[in-house]
């Protein structure tokens, strides 16, 4: 049998998201989807309570960050506006917001800035763009954007894993000093 070529193996394999089908479900559960997880987790169902709020015009990258999202127990709204998702942030009430900068209707950096204006103790909002130009990187954080992604450098598991941290980081950060 002869050896794979040297270029087909990783010497340091990257981590694999590996979604299982009624992993931790209990038999003759009523609800199966419920109990999907992905090898990792440790605890889908902590997460359950967790709103995202996508705001992403693009179909496919939405339903792709969507069921990800859903799969690793998070509820999720999509608002595929600018002005859908200045909505959802009043009546949906979401612990996070993941935004995207190029929208039909308005950018990005201008719901950023009345997310900032309008709701003075709003959730982190997590820019997740195509753009990677250190120019709108630095606008996007001067906003108040807690991080700004690239979306070619980075995976919807890999943002999925990352939002009980960012939540956290944002609640550290509003804390008041006790002196």
């Amino acid at each position: 049998m002869r050896a794979p070529a040297p270029s087909l193996v990783a010497a340091d394999p990257l981590p694999v998201s590996l979604w299982l089908p009624g992993f931790g479900v209990a038999a003759g559960d009523p609800n199966p989807s419920l109990g999907t997880a992905f090898a990792g987790d440790r605890d889908p169902k902590a997460r359950q309570a967790t709103h995202v709020l996508l705001i992403e015009d693009d179909g496919a990258i939405g339903d792709m960050y969507r069921v990800q999202l859903e799969y690793d127990g998070y509820r999720v709204t999509v608002a595929t506006t600018g002005e859908s998702g200045f909505a959802a942030m009043t009546s949906a009430q979401p612990d996070i917001v993941l935004l995207d900068l190029l929208l039909p209707d308005r950018s990005g950096l201008e719901i950023m800035a009345d997310i900032k204006r309008r709701f003075p103790k709003h959730p982190p909002v997590v820019i997740l763009s195509n753009y990677g130009e250190p120019t709108m990187i630095d606008r996007g954080m001067a906003l108040g954007a807690l991080e700004y992604l690239v979306k070619s450098r980075v995976t919807p598991a890999s943002v999925s894993q990352s939002i009980p941290g960012w939540i956290e980081q944002a609640r550290r950060g509003r804390r008041e000093p006790t002196n």
